[in-house]
C-alpha cells in the first residue's frame, strides 16, 4: 500500500516534521518498515510461466513463489501479479498506462525495438544496476536503447535465452522412416522431403497457430536473417535500404508459403488456437517453440520429444544456427514512486540462486554466464543440453529489429502470405511504407 501523508489544516507544525521526516506520517513509528506495493505484469507461456503451469493454481507458479521470497526477504513489500491477456497488447497497454501516470511498476515485455518505441515511459536504469549483473548476465544490448553498446538501460534480459527451434515426436517420426536423431534435416530440400514422409501418414507435418505469425518469427525469421543479416534488416527499419529489394525476406516468405501450399501445416492455421495440445496428443510430427515450452513437451511425451533445429536456407551466409537471445526483458515504469525496490526485484529474478530455482519448473538455457550443465541438473544425455550449443552462437530476433510501424505490418499481414491472400512482394512494399518513421 502506497504512503500517504494526510493534512489537518491546523496542525502545520506536524506537517512541518513529517516534511522534514522526524515524524513519519500515519503515525509510524521510527525503523517501522515502509509498505510498498508492487504492481508487476508478468506474461505467460513463452516468459516466466510454461503453457501448462498457466493451468495449475496461481500460487504454484514458479513466478508467484518467487515474489513470496522476495517479500519476506523485504518486509512491508507486496507484490500484486497480472498476467496480460497477450503480450503483443501489454506493449501498447504499458505505454498508454505510463502516459496516464498509472503504468504497473515492472512490466515484462519484449527486448529491442519494442521497448525502444517506450522509451518515454520506461524508467532508465542504468545507474542501478549493480556491477555484479553487469558481469554475469548476457543479452545487455538487448535492453539498451537502440542496441548501442553505451547507451542508456532500459531493463533487465528476463532470465532465460530464448533458442528458437522445431520440438517432434519422435514415434511418427520413425512411423514415416525417418531418423532425426541420426539424419535431421539439414537443407530446405531434405525438409520438404521429410514432410511429404509425415504428410503420407495422415499427420500434419507441422501444427502452428499463425493468426500471430509465431511460426515465421521463430523459425522463418531464421532464413530471413540467414541471407540479409541483421544489419540490413535494421538499414531497411531504418529506410536505408528497401524491404521488397531484400531477397532473404522475399525467399523466407516465399517458402512459408510454400509449406502451406504443400499441406505442411495444419490447413486451419489461419485461425486454431491449439496448435500445442494437437502437437501433444500425436495430431503433428513438429510444433515451432522457444526453449520454454520443452519441460512441458518432456512431461508430455517423455522420451518420444525430441528437438529439431531449423533447417539452414540454400543462400544463406550463415549457418547451423538459431534465432533466439533474451526476447523477454523486465522494464519499470518512469512514474514508478519505487525505483530502487524495482531495480532490486528485476535483479532478484536474474540473481544465480533464482534461475536455479526456476530451472526445476522450467529448464532452460540461462542468461547467467556462471552456470553449468552440473549445476543446472541436466542429464548430459538430454535434449536440452543439444540447445546449449547455440547458446553463445544465435542470432538476435529480427523481428524485434524492427521499428514499430513495420512491426505492426509484419506481425498482421504475414500469415497472408502463408494463406496466400498476399504475395511477399506486397507485404515487403506494405513494410517499406512504414520504414524509417
Amino acid at each position: 500500500m502506497k504512503k500517504r501523508m494526510f493534512l489537518n489544516g491546523v496542525l502545520t507544525l506536524l506537517f512541518l516534521l513529517i516534511a522534514a521526516g522526524i515524524v513519519v506520517a500515519g503515525g509510524k513509528k521510527e525503523g517501522e518498515s515502509e509498505k510498498i506495493e508492487l504492481k508487476v505484469w508478468i506474461n505467460g507461456s513463452d516468459s516466466y510461466i510454461g503453457p501448462e503451469e498457466q493451468k495449475l493454481p496461481q500460487d504454484q507458479w514458479y513466478i508467484s513463489q518467487a515474489f513470496n521470497r522476495f517479500e519476506e526477504m523485504h518486509p512491508g513489500v507486496s507484490i500484486e501479479l497480472t498476467v496480460p491477456p497477450d503480450q503483443e497488447g501489454a506493449h501498447q497497454s504499458f505505454k498508454a498506462a505510463g502516459l496516464a501516470g498509472n503504468a504497473p511498476d515492472i512490466a515484462n515485455l519484449w527486448t529491442g525495438q519494442p521497448i525502444f518505441a517506450l522509451k518515454d515511459v520506461i524508467l532508465d536504469i542504468t545507474d542501478m544496476v549493480p556491477q555484479a549483473d553487469l558481469d554475469n548476465i548476457w543479452g545487455w544490448e538487448s535492453v539498451r536503447l537502440d542496441f548501442d553498446p553505451q547507451g542508456p538501460i532500459l531493463g533487465y534480459p528476463a532470465s532465460q535465452n530464448q533458442l528458437c527451434l522445431l520440438l517432434y515426436n519422435k514415434r511418427i517420426i520413425k512411423e514415416a522412416g525417418l531418423d532425426f536423431d541420426k539424419n535431421p534435416p539439414r537443407t530446405l530440400a531434405e525438409f520438404d522431403a521429410a514432410c511429404l514422409k509425415i504428410k503420407a501418414l495422415g499427420v500434419d507435418p507441422v501444427a502452428v497457430d499463425e493468426s500471430f505469425p509465431w511460426f515465421f518469427a521463430w523459425i522463418g525469421d531464421y532464413w530471413w536473417v540467414q541471407v540479409t543479416g541483421s544489419e540490413g534488416i535494421l538499414a531497411a527499419t531504418r529506410g536505408q535500404k528497401k524491404f521488397s529489394s531484400d531477397r532473404g525476406l522475399l525467399d523466407a516468405l516465399a517458402y512459408y508459403r510454400s509449406m502451406y501450399e504443400n499441406g505442411f501445416f495444419n490447413e486451419d492455421m489461419g485461425t486454431s488456437a491449439d496448435s500445442w495440445n494437437r502437437f501433444l496428443q500425436g495430431q503433428a510430427a513438429m510444433t515451432p517453440v522457444v526453449t520454454s515450452f520443452f519441460s512441458d513437451g518432456e512431461k508430455a511425451l517423455g522420451k518420444d520429444l525430441g528437438i529439431l533445429m531449423p533447417p539452414d536456407s540454400p543462400n544463406g551466409k550463415i549457418k547451423g544456427s538459431t534465432i533466439g537471445g533474451p526476447g523477454q526483458s523486465l522494464v519499470g515504469a518512469k512514474k514508478t514512486e519505487y525505483p530502487e525496490m524495482v531495480v532490486k526485484l528485476m535483479s532478484f529474478l536474474n540473481s544465480k540462486e533464482e534461475v536455479m530455482l526456476a530451472q526445476k519448473f522450467m529448464p532452460v538455457p540461462p542468461v547467467r554466464t556462471d552456470m553449468t550443465v552440473d549445476e543446472l541438473g541436466w542429464d548430459k544425455g538430454s535434449e536440452i543440453v543439444k540447445v546449449l550449443d547455440y547458446s553463445d552462437s544465435y542470432i538476435y530476433w529480427p523481428d524485434n529489429l524492427l521499428s514499430g510501424g513495420v512491426a505492426e505490418v509484419f506481425y498482421k499481414l504475414t500469415p497472408l502470405v502463408a494463406l496466400g491472400k498476399m504475395t511477399p512482394g506486397e507485404l515487403a512494399a506494405e513494410m517499406d511504407k512504414n520504414a524509417g518513421k
